[in-house]
Parts: structure tokens; C-alpha cells; sequence
């Protein structure tokens, strides 16, 4: 890490042992301003420079078997937490340790959930890294409608329970933002955030092909 340049983001560094029935690793990433975020990576160590995912919500633990299925569909993957404070400049740590830990710069894709898929979007407007995104249940704020115009026309993914009353009329009003690709994926009563993808299993075949089909795998 020293003998690094200035500002040079370090990879995702291995802490601890994974569990033997465990493919994810913990890992920690330095955040700007020092803190060490801790969270789980998914790659095989073949040497092969795979398409990146980077998946951010509130717990690590809370995205079940979604991790895993992105990974088993040769894709390498990093799964992080947020925080309340310091969320974008970490956003830009975290992408850029994916990259930096041998997933291919150049097919990018970013998941969040609630919090984070707002950040997920505030970020990749601004970070031409970001191929593609998936929002799952996003806010409803302002910001996010001059985001979405910033990320068009690279494509998105936006999922929302009908009933959610924040979330369902976001993803109304951000979808003619982008003059790309973008799926909106309704379900009835489904719950918010990763607990859609414990109610709608199927949101997971969704999300991987998606992937596979915006930057390979």
C-alpha cells in the first residue's frame, strides 16, 4: 500500500477466513477519509478479468442468494454497506476497489437498494464507470430526476412494490428521464428494499439476466 501513488485506491483487502462452505470473502476498502469499510467479495481466482457488480444496501447479510447467483453467472463482485454520512465519496472508493480488484473497468454494473439506490444512481451520474444500474425501491427525491437526466442513456433497471407509496410513483417519474433502456419491474405487495427479493425470488433471474445481457458475464 506504501508504495502506491498518491490517491491510487487500494483493492478490496482480505480479512480474516471465509467459512469453508463460503464462496464470498470479507474484505475491507479504505474509505477517504481513513475508515475501513468491511464487506464481502465474490471472484474466482483465475486471473480472468470478469464484469464488476457492486452492490450496496444497508446490511451485507439482507441480499440472500443474489450475491452468489451474480457470481455463479461469471460475474466478480463486491457487496458493501452504507453509510449515513460520507455515502457518495464512498461510492466512488467502493467502484473503484472493484476495478482495482481484477473486475473489468470497462463493464461496470451497480445494484442498491432504498438508500442505496439512491446513492447508486447520484453516483453513477456522475461516474462514467457505471454501465448499468439496478434500482430497487428508490426515492421519490428531487435530485434523483436531474440524476437519472446525468445517467441517461445508459440503461436501468427499477424495481418498486405497486403499493409502495414512495418508491412505485419514483420510478414512474424517473423512467422517461432516460433516453435509453430502461425496464421498470412492478410487483403487487412485495415489501421494499431486499425484502422484495425474499417475497419475488424471481427478481433474481431477472436482475442476473439483465446483467448478462447489458455487459456480459
Amino acid at each position: 500500500v506504501a508504495a502506491l501513488a498518491p490517491d491510487s485506491v487500494v483493492p478490496p483487502i482480505l480479512i480474516g477466513t471465509p467459512s469453508a462452505n463460503s464462496i464470498g470473502q470479507p474484505v475491507s476498502v479504505t474509505a477517504q477519509d481513513g475508515t475501513q469499510l468491511t464487506g464481502t467479495f465474490y471472484q474466482k481466482s483465475d486471473g480472468v478479468r470478469r464484469p464488476g457488480v457492486l452492490i450496496l444496501g444497508a446490511d451485507v447479510n439482507a441480499w440472500g442468494d443474489l450475491p452468489f447467483r451474480i457470481y455463479d453467472a461469471d460475474f466478480t463482485v463486491l457487496v458493501m454497506p452504507l453509510r449515513s454520512t460520507n455515502a457518495q465519496a464512498d461510492f466512488t472508493v467502493m467502484l473503484q476497489a472493484l476495478t482495482s480488484g481484477d473486475a473489468d473497468p470497462s463493464r461496470l454494473a451497480v445494484i442498491g437498494a432504498l438508500d442505496g439506490a439512491d446513492v447508486t444512481l447520484l453516483g453513477c451520474a456522475v461516474d462514467k464507470l457505471c454501465d448499468t444500474a439496478i434500482l430497487i425501491s428508490p426515492s421519490n427525491s428531487p435530485a434523483m430526476l436531474q440524476a437519472m437526466g446525468a445517467f441517461s442513456p445508459r440503461t436501468v433497471l427499477m424495481v418498486a412494490s405497486q403499493d409502495d407509496p414512495i418508491s412505485f410513483p419514483a420510478v414512474q417519474a424517473l423512467q422517461p428521464m432516460n433516453r435509453g433502456e430502461v425496464l421498470v419491474q412492478p410487483f403487487a405487495s412485495a415489501g421494499r428494499g431486499t425484502d422484495i427479493l425474499a417475497k419475488r425470488p424471481d427478481l433474481i433471474d431477472l436482475m442476473v439476466a439483465w446483467l448478462q445481457r447489458q455487459i456480459g458475464g
